[in-house]
């Protein structure tokens, strides 16, 4: 449970389309001139080194936020890409963010942040990035107990973001008990949940399942979002990624069909590469 580093996999294709989502979600709940609470299950170490063993490892930045890098993009991604070149100090590309850092940069003067992380190396970079902040509290700690601790937040208005590494299958389930229970809690809400697309069976219809049980859960409107660079028969492991949104922002789906035609121009292998959003209401 504890061997996941996402440093391994900082900047790649996911991180790009969440990352960006996260941002301008975070913006949105900024414009209603009312405090929230941003809140992270599985935080990360916060900002990432691109020139680190683990991320020299993979590589898979360079398919991600390295091919966008100093490129003219949509005004959409505006936001998202001032954060990443405001951390960077440079034109050149060596350090890339993580959720919370990202949204980190959007709270307001009344915004709070509560930050989960297991993992004892990142939790300590986690609270390295963010200790000195009164706003924003980190704990070392499981993401779904802390999660049900907090629920309501004071402020009445939050963003949730979940993105376990599902190295292990029942997280999967852990992620639609935890959303049932948060929503009887605090059914108005923004939960975000993250999860894979990924060509091996058995996870691939965890994933599936999982995404079906949360569009079932009686939210007042879903998003779902997914982008993939190729096919699932063309690569092996993960070729997409996607995000089931509960309660999302009323402009999130315009900004996304914005911006994901070029993310697919860009960042795709193949012919097979494209997106997928299906929004709903009860």
């Amino acid at each position: 449970m504890l061997s996941y580093r996402h440093g391994f996999h900082a900047g790649n294709h996911a991180d790009v389309l969440k990352h960006w989502a996260c941002v301008l979600m975070a913006e949105y709940m900024g414009e209603k001139g009312k405090p929230y609470w941003y809140v992270d299950t599985h935080s990360g170490a916060g900002v990432y080194s691109l020139d680190s063993e683990q991320s020299a490892k993979t590589n898979e930045y360079k398919e991600g936020i390295q091919a966008l890098w100093n490129k003219k993009v949509p005004k959409v991604f505006s936001s998202y890409f001032d954060i990443i070149k405001s951390l960077n100090k440079s034109d050149e590309l060596k350090l890339y963010p993580g959720s919370p850092w990202f949204v980190a940069q959007c709270l307001d003067q009344g915004d709070r942040a509560r930050l989960f992380e297991l993992h004892p190396q990142d939790y300590k970079l986690l609270n390295r990035n963010f200790g000195g902040n009164r706003s924003i509290k980190v704990e070392q700690q499981d993401g779904f107990a802390g999660l049900k601790a907090i629920l309501p937040p004071l402020t009445k208005r939050a963003l949730v973001v979940i993105d376990p590494p599902y190295e292990q299958m029942k997280e999967y389930e852990l992620v639609v008990q935890n959303i049932t229970e948060s929503l009887k809690r605090f059914a108005t809400g923004v939960y975000v949940v993250w999860y894979p697309l990924i060509n091996r069976n058995e996870k691939q219809k965890a994933s599936e399942k999982m995404v079906s049980k949360l569009k079932k859960l009686g939210a007042k409107s879903t998003l779902d979002v997914s982008f993939w660079v190729s096919g699932e028969d063309e690569e092996a492991g993960m070729y997409g990624s996607g995000l089931f949104i509960l309660n999302p922002p009323w402009n999130l789906e315009r900004q996304l069909n914005e911006g994901l035609p070029y993310l697919v121009e860009k960042l795709g292998k193949t012919n097979k590469a494209g997106f997928n959003i299906e929004y709903k209401e009860l």
